[in-house]
């Protein structure tokens, strides 16, 4: 790996808690795709062992895509991750994400994650609780809405 791709991983959400040596080891195992303008990630129902971190661009979430209903729940920025439910539990992505502006990810498997237990196994404590940090965070947004949501609509009806 280059000192790019680690600094990359350095940068990233990540990366926040390990050091350089944690992030060599980490970027050994992960590789980039690079999406165009308009490109699926992947699919909602979709089932994949992948968490993937926006280094760059914009990915819209969206829900029904290509129905009649479909929804743009979010739209993720550099720094973001996706997939991370998937990642943990090998359920199937309950979203579709595609690339509003072409965008560059960073792709970690689970299968080789889970190697590092033995070698480097603070290194994957790290990851984790950044996973769940990003997922608390993105919990606390929605909460939000919803509360903002709920007052909106009891004010219109009372």
């Amino acid at each position: 790996m280059s000192d790019q791709d680690i600094k990359t991983i350095a940068q990233s959400v990540l990366g926040a808690e390990l050091n350089e040596l944690e992030c060599q080891a980490l970027s050994e195992i992960t590789s980039q795709r690079s999406l165009k303008k308009d490109e699926i990630l992947f699919r909602e129902g979709a089932s994949d062992d992948q968490l993937y971190v926006l280094v760059t661009g914009k990915i819209d979430v969206i829900k029904n895509y290509g129905q009649k209903d479909e929804t743009v729940m979010a739209t993720l920025k550099p720094g973001a991750l996706a997939g991370e439910l998937s990642f943990i539990d090998g359920e199937p992505h309950s979203m579709t994400l595609k690339s509003r502006a072409e965008s560059e990810v960073i792709i970690l498997h689970r299968a080789d994650f889970e190697k590092l237990i033995d070698t480097h196994p603070t290194a994957v404590y790290h990851v984790m609780r950044a996973i769940l940090r990003a997922s608390h965070k993105l919990q606390r947004e929605l909460n939000t809405r919803f509360m903002e949501m709920n007052r909106f609509v009891t004010n219109q009806y009372m």
